[in-house]
């Protein structure tokens, strides 16, 4: 199953990169537009303030972006998508303020080198904190959605820290390839997060459409 998943990713590798290419200013509109016509007073102070600041302690405090929590998140991340992708951990070690390192057995993948630079996964396991609160019928409450603001502040700050030209996973993933794929990628990400903090599991949809609709129109308008 490793040699298949990997043969696939290898496949549909740079594809996927001209995609997110293809995806950046459709994104880019979307995010822009979803913003500023759902933002409301509620959302701005249970979400948007506490990631606002989140991202200012971290751009004020840069030694946090080096802590033991968040290098931690950094290879978990790496490991989670090792796992998704049937590779078996082998050893993961995380030093205070001086990095970390996870290995597995098997050959890797670029979606396993780059996850930790688009997917959120301390946001994401508050998302998933939000199914047990509708599997038991209650609301959520408005601190839910400050500590979801958060997460996705902290995703935000520590991406943006740890994006720099000697980033030993930029060069194992390719250099050409990141730069081309992370920025659409990371756009198409915040963008669900934030339809998320506004319609729940169903801005996924919401989002997705209003993609779609934009990159066709995009493409149409290239072709022309």
């Amino acid at each position: 199953m490793q040699y298949f998943i990997n043969k696939i990713l290898w496949w549909i590798k740079w594809p996927m990169g001209f995609l997110m290419l293809l995806c950046l200013y459709p994104a880019l509109r979307i995010d822009l537009l979803l913003i500023s016509q759902n933002t409301t007073s509620f959302l701005l102070v249970w979400f948007g303030l506490p990631l606002i600041a989140t991202v200012l302690i971290f751009l004020f405090i840069p030694t946090l972006s080096g802590s033991f929590l968040a290098i931690t998140e950094h290879e978990v991340t790496h490991l989670l998508f090792a796992l998704l992708t049937f590779h078996k951990p082998h050893n993961l070690e995380v030093f205070q303020g001086k990095g970390g390192y996870m290995s597995f057995y098997g050959p890797g993948n670029w979606l396993i080198t780059l996850a930790p630079y688009f997917f959120p996964t301390f946001a994401f396991v508050v998302m998933l904190f939000s199914i047990v609160y509708k599997i038991t019928g209650e609301v959520l409450p408005n601190l839910y959605w400050s500590v979801f603001g958060m997460m996705v502040g902290y995703h935000l700050i520590s991406t943006v820290l740890e994006i720099h030209p000697k980033q030993t996973d930029f060069k194992q993933a390719g250099y050409l390839f990141t730069l081309i794929f992370l920025p659409g990628i990371n756009l198409i990400v915040y963008g669900l997060l934030f339809s998320f903090a506004v319609w729940g599991w169903g801005g996924f949809e919401v989002y997705f459409s209003h993609l779609i609709r934009e990159v066709s129109a995009f493409t149409h308008t290239l072709l022309k």
